[in-house]
């Protein structure tokens, strides 16, 4: 097995908001409509709008099937500020030496989004098999998904947007996760409290997890919204940093009249958990966030005001989506054959997380697997993925 990795610095585009579509699987009409999408795609990126996604045709040539020779697969990914990320880039590599795949790893800056854009453009010109995205903002490298598509290349999300091209995403229910925390908050407060967020509207899963809570908390009239502030993953400050500053605020303009602080992940709940602690006459303030992992886990056990975190099984997301990679173009199945993990292209793999307060935050020490309770199997199965050792090896717990 061999890995590479790629740091890049490249040029242009402001990624927005879109939506995701379905697709159907068909081969190409003519040589001539692929190289028209490659030139349509082009066009798009120098000029740094990705069109209407929901319009782009949906037609592609089959994915490229490695059946006698090891798959290449390319992983982008960026912000190892948040531990998803690390956790999933962790488990990308022991995925892949495993199953004898050749990894070329892509980092890009958060705070350059244009580096993206030459990364996929890397991937796709190095002709990989497939290609593995970690949340980003999606939608400024749609085209180059059209064009990645059009090559036979299989794109693949984890915990992301789905915008057309892409094979399938792999994510927990982020809205079910959601309204599962607004009721376990609610209750806790009796449906009397006053709130804020901090969120992420660039990423969709983001907004996914905070949204529903607010037209959750809108029905109960003692539920009441002080503010919500934006974090920018392109800003020239970190988001954790920017969440940092936002509380602060917070704290400042509401004081002890802030009852609970919504935050779209842990790497601001950690943030957001230092400036409480340096607030001036101390505050009581909950604060929530989603991932979970070892410097999330380590805060909580201080006892501070980072109270609750929505722990993700991220590791089964991407173990997921590498399994459905083998199907498709190592097996060769196409969705809706037995055996295939999805029904139809554009579909999401979905997996459930768990929330974690304060009493029962997970110790040191122990494989990040135990926190999902090995997902029903035996712990002691040497076979069974969770426990596959290569690469970087199992994630353990660790108290920083």
């Amino acid at each position: 097995m061999a890995m590479s990795a790629v740091m890049l610095a490249g040029c242009t585009t402001t990624p927005s908001v879109g939506t995701g579509t379905q697709e159907t699987a068909k081969p190409s009409e003519s040589a001539a409509a692929a190289d028209t999408t490659a030139e349509a795609g082009a066009a798009e990126a120098e000029s740094g709008d990705t069109g209407d996604t929901s319009a782009v045709q949906q037609e592609f040539p089959p994915l490229k099937v490695a059946r006698d020779r090891p798959l290449k697969v390319g992983y982008l990914y960026s912000n190892l500020e948040a531990e998803s990320c690390t956790r999933s880039y962790n488990q990308i590599r022991i995925e892949a030496p495993h199953r004898g795949w050749e990894l070329t790893e892509v980092y890009f800056s958060q705070q350059k989004p244009e580096e993206a854009r030459t990364g996929m453009q890397t991937l796709i010109t190095q002709d990989v098999d497939a290609i593995v995205i970690y949340n980003m903002e999606i939608v400024g490298i749609a085209d180059l998904i059209l064009q990645a598509r059009q090559n036979g290349i299989g794109v693949y999300n984890v915990d992301n947007q789905l915008v057309p091209g892409v094979v399938a995403n792999s994510c927990q229910p982020n809205g079910v996760a959601a309204a599962e925390f607004a009721y376990y908050m609610g209750e806790k407060y009796l449906w009397n409290a006053n709130y804020a967020v901090i969120t992420a509207p660039s990423l969709q899963v983001h907004v996914e997890r905070t949204d529903p809570i607010k037209a959750i908390y809108d029905q109960y009239p003692g539920m009441k919204l002080l503010g919500e502030e934006s974090l920018n993953p392109s800003g020239s400050e970190s988001m954790g940093q920017q969440a940092y500053n936002y509380t602060k605020r917070f704290i400042e303009k509401y004081g002890t009249d802030l009852d609970i602080l919504i935050t779209s992940y842990d790497g601001a709940a950690v943030t957001a958990d230092e400036a409480a602690a340096q607030a001036i006459g101390g505050t009581d303030v909950a604060i929530i966030g989603v991932d979970g992992g070892s410097e999330t886990w380590s805060h909580m056990r201080k006892g501070g005001n980072f109270k609750y975190s929505y722990a993700q099984p991220t590791e089964l997301y991407c173990h997921k989506i590498c399994e459905l990679v083998d199907e498709l173009q190592i097996q060769g199945l196409t969705p809706g054959d037995n055996g295939c993990s999805i029904s139809a292209y554009g579909e999401t793999i979905y997996s459930s997380g768990k929330i974690i307060d304060q009493d029962h935050v997970p110790a040191p020490n122990q494989s990040i697997h135990s926190v999902f309770d090995f997902y029903g199997g035996d712990p002691d199965d040497q076979e069974a993925w969770y426990n596959w050792n290569d690469g970087p090896g199992i994630y353990m717990i660790a108290d920083k």
